[in-house]
């Protein structure tokens, strides 16, 4: 069996500035993850949350492999995508509490973030709701003659 990589070299075309910089990311997504999880035990954010802990390595290395002009789309566990595709907290925090300083001016809640500014075209409370969406998005911009990505992320 061949392999395009070195097994033995995992991470041989990653520098450590760079490995260290997705590190801090995960890091990033489970202190957010622990303070909603705080916010919504306390009873201090409207409506649920679905937390993304544990599962911080899958959304940032899908969005360390997109460019910043590609796109995302993401499901109820949506946290993680959006700090991985450079959400700020902020805003992140400010739209679990229902504030109008959120993303989606404090409507969207928990599950349905979005931010057309990082290429976070929101999440679906339905697994593999997005694809539509996705297929959709890839279709306007193939048809203006500009190629980007999409990310369906389901974990």
């Amino acid at each position: 069996m061949t392999t395009a990589v070195d097994p033995s070299k995992p991470f041989a075309n990653i520098d450590s500035d760079h490995l260290m910089r997705m590190f801090r990311r995960m890091i990033m997504i489970r202190q957010f993850e622990e303070n909603a999880n705080d916010l919504y035990t306390r009873a201090l954010m409207p409506g649920i949350t679905h937390l993304y802990s544990g599962e911080e390595a899958i959304a940032v290395g899908v969005c360390e492999a997109l460019r910043p002009d590609d796109y995302i789309t993401s499901t109820h566990r949506g946290h993680g995508h959006c700090v991985a595709k450079g959400a700020a907290l902020d805003r992140m925090f400010a739209e679990l509490l229902g504030k109008e300083a959120g993303y989606c001016k404090g409507k969207g809640g928990s599950m349905h973030i979005a931010d057309p500014d990082t290429g976070n075209l929101g999440a679906n409370a339905i697994v593999g709701g997005s694809m539509g969406i996705a297929t959709r998005r890839s279709d306007v911009r193939e048809a203006s003659g500009q190629w980007t990505r999409c990310g369906l992320l389901f974990r």
